[in-house]
């Protein structure tokens, strides 16, 4: 009964995806299950959300409530949570933050109802003479902080928390305020899956956090996102942590009057509530003071499938003689996709259409779907950053030049076309350079950076679909 319930949403949901043209903005929508599919399609419809940020935000929505109860492993005894770093992308109005809000509305209900019976504790522990252990707030969302609030809001609840702002770089651009940066190494340190320790003069108790789980997820506006990219974060490595979400539409829809909006958008926020109270369930595999998390590996096909995906990476990494030439970031694939892996398995229990027995083929074929999405998105970001944030001669002067080329030659041109000195070319050749436009193949030797949307979906995912049907 319940199958044919399913084929009947699957079909449904895939005229209804055609019907909207999902395929334009080039966003997986079928990695979900058939009941998310539908809730998305519904609040697409009704709310006017763009499919990309409502649909991300429920992928983060999904990782804060299931913090650190489940892990998967990756490799021999390399596990991970589900832990992701994300943030939404887009021109003013387009409509962020509304999705990401409507996705953690049920977290947000939960946190108010730890908030009341903390309220509640209070007042007992204070009836009793303030005998005994002093209440303490547990909650999972947190947008004001410093990074020893952060600590201790987590030490209190150790199952996860999630960073959640609206406008993101505002916290990235005060993260520097704190002592050496101090906020960034805790974020570092937490996604890569390192203890945490927090130890002041005025807490006689250091903080301790054995399994940190910190989501982030937050917005921003393009014209903005280029600040991330100048505060050192590349060089850290926390730029390769984020997962960006950048539509490929930067339309916004018109709204539609329909008499039966306020009916549906009230049912799917009741389906999603039920499905997010269902992770919130789950818990750690023992009851003990340690908290043991629940291990899934993939199963046997599955696991085949993401070493040969990655293999075929390593292969080609591996020819690569510069090592300045090795894309940091794509190091960081093989975590972010068992990390998506994870978050989708779960998401399939919770909606009744799978278990939570290990981690299987559809999943992991389905994010690296998604991983491809969010590694265009950030392309995408890129080439938009580096076109934004050059001058225009330098640019003009870039069109000129060949894909690679030496520095006499550049000049030579620069003299002959645009008629300025030697010096300016210089000047020109260095600002390329850091707006990331041209890269140093060796010393006077540049190429050409071709920032190249959905090379990665076209190059490595249909050789991935063709080598697992062999």
């Amino acid at each position: 009964m319940a199958e044919m319930k399913n084929t009947r949403l699957e079909r449904c949901n895939r005229i209804r995806m055609e019907a909207e043209h999902t395929e334009d903005t080039s966003f997986p929508l079928d990695v979900f299950p058939q009941t998310v599919q539908s809730i998305i399609l519904d609040m697409t419809i009704y709310e006017n959300y763009k499919i990309e940020f409502i649909a991300t935000s429920m992928l983060s929505a999904v990782s804060a409530a299931l913090g650190g109860t489940y892990r998967i492993r990756i490799k021999g005894d390399w596990q991970s949570n589900g832990a992701l770093y994300i943030i939404l992308v887009g021109r003013p109005g387009l409509g962020k933050t509304p999705p990401l809000e409507a996705a953690y509305r049920p977290i947000r209900k939960h946190d108010y109802a730890l908030f009341k019976a903390y309220a509640a504790e209070m007042e007992a522990w204070k009836a009793a003479g303030e005998n005994g252990r002093k209440p303490v707030l547990k909650r999972t969302i947190v947008s004001d902080f410093t990074p020893e609030s952060l600590m201790l809001t987590h030490n209190n609840n150790p199952r996860s928390v999630v960073i959640l702002v609206d406008e993101i770089m505002g916290m990235f651009n005060s993260a520097n305020r704190y002592t050496n940066g101090q906020l960034i190494e805790q974020l570092l340190t937490a996604w890569s899956g390192g203890a945490l320790d927090v130890t002041r003069v005025s807490n006689p108790i250091p903080v301790h956090i054995e399994h940190p789980c910190i989501n982030i997820i937050g917005s921003t506006q393009t014209k903005r996102v280029h600040e991330l990219l100048r505060k050192g974060f590349e060089e850290n490595g926390l730029l390769d942590r984020i997962l960006f979400v950048l539509p490929k539409s930067p339309e916004i829809s018109q709204w539609i009057n329909r008499d039966d909006d306020g009916e549906r958008m009230s049912a799917a926020a009741t389906c999603w509530e039920h499905i997010l109270d269902k992770v919130l369930a789950l818990d750690y595999d023992t009851e003990a003071e340690e908290r043991i998390p629940h291990v899934l590996s993939m199963e046997k096909e599955a696991k085949e499938y993401f070493f040969s995906w990655w293999n075929r990476k390593v292969k080609r990494i591996n020819r690569i003689e510069d090592d300045a030439e090795v894309d940091s970031r794509e190091m960081k694939h093989p975590a972010h996709v068992a990390r998506l892996a994870l978050i989708i398995q779960v998401l399939r229990y919770a909606s009744d259409e799978s278990h939570l027995q290990f981690v299987d083929m559809a999943s992991v074929k389905g994010v690296i779907r998604l991983n491809d999405y969010f590694e265009d998105s950030y392309i995408r970001i890129r080439s938009f950053v580096a076109n934004d944030t050059c001058e225009e001669p330098p640019k003009v002067l870039l069109s000129l030049l060949p894909d690679t080329f030496d520095t006499k030659t550049a000049i030579a041109i620069g003299k002959e076309l645009q008629g300025v000195s030697e010096r300016t070319v210089m000047n020109y050749l260095k600002e390329l350079y850091h707006s990331r436009l041209l890269r140093k193949a060796k010393a006077g030797y540049y190429e050409k950076i071709m920032y190249e949307s959905g090379k990665f979906s076209i190059n490595e995912y249909e050789q991935s679909t063709k080598d697992c049907k062999k």
